[in-house]
């Protein structure tokens, strides 16, 4: 399966972006040009000693290592205990898988510091790490309220969005935001902000991007993008140009679903895409994709860009002629998750010319996924090795090859200092924006004001909102405060409209976020009518957005509107500022339609102013027709077989329907009193379950969906089988160990690779004539592995996950393991001929191993969690395809599971028909389609019927369903630790699938 790859290439030197690939088009850069060079951005070049780490940290990197350089995962940002969850998950994918850098997200900045300092000192090679600080280093590092008394604890600046910038419209100030940013960023451990927001914002429906933009003209957005680009890189801090191509003209959220992008490519070049040649002119470091479709361009069901070979490379490579690295969006984003998974997104980026696969949804799925996409041939190694060199470049441009570690001490001089404060300070007075005035109600008059009901209308999560705003406005006058909501009862607003008639004023401050859960762009009905209550009354009310400037599109009569853009603190008490007589000098960076158009705003106060896992729940044993006390003896039987010393432990599955009566470890995973206890989630190898569970339902798949017969020759997919006695050999007769085949060669002595097995297998003479005996056969079944992959095209483990793992939701089913969930894994021999090393994490099986991990007859790792969903999925299949009735199984139990995931195919009938004994005379073999059924001393023991189907596993693992009975038992143990020649398990397999069987009281 796996084929061996020749060793990488040896150093490259560094250079610019070459010319010829820029002229050589999309498919030629793919295939041509993608090996080339890293580039570096204009004037950005790297030092000799730079140059030569990344050369060098590269030529030490194997495939899979490269491949992890490109995977950058999410974390938070707060304090970590040591045995904190997400925090050891991470530390694993760093320190046992090399994973390239991290996306960091809402913290503190000791947080950052403790975290990214425990993390850099595990990590192979040092970690670039992201953050989307948009609005500053306070967008992700912003100051936290602890409750319940809402005592305030500073954090990093948080600077006004980047349409206020707009709306202040002042190059000078967007470079100081980014040098700020960048101050801020550097001091906290993080190297390169996913900012500017380059989109340009001319859909006023549009759900997420909104504020995140500097506004609508393509040219402001440029210019002021490259001014922050420019203040950033002075500070130290590398930048990312997103969302390319455009994600401004859009009315789709796309973590939720599939935006699509309106106008041909005249329009992109005259639109979207002049901010990003200016930010590539200047020199950017990075561009993020964006998940957005574009049917005018590459027609109906066009990909997301971010899949899109035609806008990753022809576009962006080589119209553009940008050389830096590319980053996905977030994988785990709908727009890209919900349709293709976090392999197959990927494979896809990397084949469109992402460089950076950015939180996919399952990192180690994805990692693993791009490894077999090379060993497949849709992804060549030069083709990862670019991209490695460009992280790496990456990471050497931010003095990673010089040191990563963060210095605590430094963060206050740095961090959230008076100084960045009054920055933002500046910001957002300069972007205050009065779009309408109708009754001169702005400023207030307070030398005639007694009392203001400020009205705040917020989310409840939202506990900041109007904090400074209405303290500020107190400084001046006596407010009166309420807060509203979208859940709001109009007997509320009706108490309102009551207290507005003893008060001077009334404003509504509106924090209302792009992109919030719950949040839209309208006002809800009964937050209208209150409005349109006091200006029909006489009184005009003063509506405040601190966040979306569309709001007015919901209430058009309001008579003053007042626009902050955000809801930090800087803009709250410049929104408060303004309405007590501060100047007003906004523009509207975006327009209103058809209420305002792109520049208007009013002056106000100018004359005075210088020009400046899933857990599933056991059910009750008798709420499934089983007798509890008689099914407890399982539990006696294997917790006396481990201390008989039958095996270390044991995972244990007894299902009824799609109802569990049994999800439990017992024992250790390993004999020593410290090794880790036996879960649902341990690992274990399963030997030749993988028959039966990988290469048996691929081969149903290809039968059912008429890609091959049971009756085709391996010969006509594998050409070595074409000529003497293995020419008549057909699918048939390898799923039935027919196939005159010997049972086993010790190959693994000799040989490595697919290439050398097939050579060997083909020089074979056969045991006996096809068809005529059954031998079973290790042999056959590395065969057919073979001749899957050739059939579907893709690697074995790829087109399993694909078909198979991930729509029945089996998470933790892999072949070759990743390190960082080794210390789940059940031990098996110790391995004193092959190996030399007790043998963890790896297949037991040696010819398994010499083929690369993954073989048709060994190789799968699996858990007691992903084998239930396997065991209730195919039960309910051959229920159905034997025509046995459907049984309901309500249940009382709370936190109950209930398991549900099928497949579209394989059929219930063709799983009827694999699963039914294939020799049905009398005397005849036991064997079905790859699975076996009862016979003899069978582990199925003495109570499953003829129409039982199972199979067992040379490391000690069995599975056996049987239909009639509605019932399905999985063993795993690991009872070749610490040597094969322990046989206790045989025994205990028969003795649990008695009692289970016995345990049965249905009437």
């Amino acid at each position: 399966m796996l084929r061996r790859l020749e060793a990488p290439d040896g150093p490259r030197k560094l250079a610019l972006f070459p010319a010829v690939c820029a002229a050589a088009g999309a498919a030629a850069w793919i295939s041509a040009c993608a090996s080339a060079p890293a580039s570096t951005p204009a004037g950005q070049s790297l030092t000799s000693e730079a140059g030569d780490w990344v050369e060098e940290t590269l030529a030490g990197l194997s495939l899979r290592e490269r491949v992890a350089q490109l995977v950058m995962v999410w974390m938070s940002g707060g304090y970590a205990s040591e045995d904190d969850d997400e925090f050891t998950r991470i530390e694993a994918l760093v320190r046992d898988d090399g994973i390239g850098g991290l996306v960091l997200s809402l913290g503190t900045p000791l947080g950052y510091a403790s975290r990214l300092n425990r993390l850099q000192a595990e990590a192979p090679i040092p970690l670039l790490v992201t953050a989307d600080f948009e609005s500053g280093a306070g967008f992700r590092v912003a100051g936290i309220y602890a409750l319940p008394n809402m005592l305030e604890m500073p954090g990093a600046t948080v600077l006004p969005p980047a349409m206020a910038l707009g709306a202040a419209n002042d190059e000078d100030l967007a470079y100081n935001a980014g040098r700020v940013t960048g101050d801020e960023a550097r001091a906290l451990g993080v190297h390169l902000a996913f900012a500017p927001v380059l989109d340009v914002n001319n859909n006023p429906a549009n759900p997420i991007i909104n504020t995140r933009s500097f506004g609508e003209d393509p040219e402001r957005v440029a210019a002021l993008g490259a001014a922050f680009i420019r203040g950033a890189r002075e500070a130290g801090l590398l930048t990312t140009a997103k969302h390319f191509p455009g994600h401004g003209d859009t009315g789709t959220d796309s973590h939720v679903a599939l935006p699509i992008i309106p106008g041909d490519r005249a329009r992109l070049d005259s639109l979207e895409l002049v901010p990003f040649r200016r930010a590539i002119d200047e020199g950017v470091d990075a561009v993020m994709t964006a998940h957005v479709a574009a049917p005018a361009i590459l027609g109906s069901g066009a990909p997301p860009a971010t899949l899109s070979p035609y806008f990753m490379t022809e576009m962006l490579r080589v119209d553009l002629g940008f050389g830096g690295v590319l980053f996905t969006d977030a994988l785990d984003m709908g727009a890209i998750a919900d349709g293709y998974g976090a392999s197959e997104a990927a494979i896809r980026a990397m084949e469109a010319g992402a460089d950076v696969l950015l939180m996919p949804r399952e990192p180690l799925r994805a990692m693993a996924a791009v490894v077999g996409a090379v060993r497949s041939g849709r992804l060549t190694a030069e083709r990862i090795a670019a991209s490695a060199r460009r992280v790496l470049t990456l990471k050497a441009r931010a003095g990673l090859n010089e040191g990563a570690m963060i210095e605590p001490d430094a963060l206050p001089g740095v961090v959230g200092t008076e100084s960045h404060k009054q920055l933002a300070e500046v910001i957002a007075s300069r972007s205050i924006t009065l779009v309408r005035d109708a009754d001169g109600a702005v400023p207030l008059d307070t030398t005639t004001m007694r009392s203001v009901l400020s009205v705040t209308f917020a989310g409840a999560s939202d506990l900041a909102a109007g904090r400074v705003f209405d303290r500020s406005l107190g400084e001046a006058v006596r407010v009166r405060r309420a807060r509203v909501g979208f859940d709001t009862h109009p007997a509320v607003y009706d108490s309102l409209a009551r207290l507005a008639r003893s008060v001077d004023a009334v404003t509504l401050s509106a924090y209302v976020r792009p992109g919030a859960a719950g949040d839209s762009n309208d006002l809800p009905e009964d937050t209208r009518r209150f409005l349109d209550g006091l200006q029909a009354s006489g009184r005009t009310a003063v509506l405040l957005s601190f966040g979306s400037p569309y709001l007015l599109t919901s209430i058009p009569h309001a008579k003053a509107y007042l626009l902050a853009w955000g809801g930090g603190e800087a803009s709250q008490q410049a929104a408060a500022r303004a309405l007590l007589g501060a100047p007003i000098s906004g523009r509207l960076p975006i327009s209103l339609p058809p209420l305002h158009a792109l520049g208007d705003g009013l002056n106000r106060g100018l004359e005075s102013v210088h020009a400046s896992s899933f857990q599933p729940g056991e059910v009750l044993p008798e709420e499934v027709g089983m007798d509890g006390d008689s099914l407890s003896r399982v539990d006696r039987l294997i917790e006396a077989a481990i201390r008989d010393g039958a095996t270390p432990g044991a995972a244990l599955v007894v299902g009824r329907g799609n109802r569990l009566v049994r999800l439990r470890g017992y024992g250790r995973l390993d004999w020593a009193a410290t090794a880790p206890p036996v879960g649902d989630s341990s690992l274990y190898d399963l030997a030749s379950l993988t028959k039966v569970i990988a290469t048996t339902t691929a081969a149903m798949q290809l039968v059912d969906q008429g890609d091959l017969s049971l009756d085709t020759r391996i010969g006509e997919h594998l050409p070595e089988w074409s000529e003497g006695w293995k020419s008549e050999v057909t699918v048939r007769h390898l799923l039935t160990h027919q196939g005159g085949l010997p049972p086993f060669r010790p190959f693994w002595r000799t040989l490595e690779g697919e290439d050398e097995y097939r050579e060997a297998i083909a020089a074979l003479e056969p045991v006996h004539e096809p068809g005529e005996e059954t031998v079973y056969s290790d042999i056959g079944f590395m065969t057919l592995g073979f001749f899957i992959e050739e059939i579907t095209g893709q690697s074995f483990d790829y087109y399993l996950y694909e078909s198979l793992f991930r729509p029945l939701g089996m998470r933790d089913t892999w072949f070759n393991p990743p390190n960082s969930l080794h210390g789940r894994v059940a031990p098996t021999e110790m391995d004193t001929v092959y190996r030399d090393r007790h043998v963890v994490g790896e297949v037991h099986d040696e010819n398994a191993h010499a083929l690369g991990g993954v073989a048709g007859h060994a190789g799968l790792f699996s858990d007691a969690r992903d084998l239930a969903r396997f065991a209730a999925w195919i039960l309910g299949a051959a229920r159905e395809g034997r025509g046995l009735p459907s049984i309901a199984r309500p249940t009382r139990t709370t936190g109950a599971l209930r398991l549900t995931a099928s497949l579209d195919s394989p059929s219930p009938d063709i799983v009827a028909q694999f699963t039914a004994r294939a020799d049905a005379s009398e005397g005849g073999s036991s064997r079905a389609l790859g699975w076996d059924t009862p016979s003899g001393r069978s582990s199925a023991g003495r109570y499953f019927g003829d129409g039982a189907f199972g199979h067992t596993g040379f490391t000690g693992t069995s599975i056996w369903v049987e239909p009639e009975l509605d019932l399905f038992v999985v063993l795993l143990t690991n009872r070749v630790n610490p040597t094969r020649a322990n046989q206790k398990h045989i025994e205990l397999r028969r003795a649990v699938q008695d009692a289970v069987a016995t345990s049965i009281r249905d009437p």
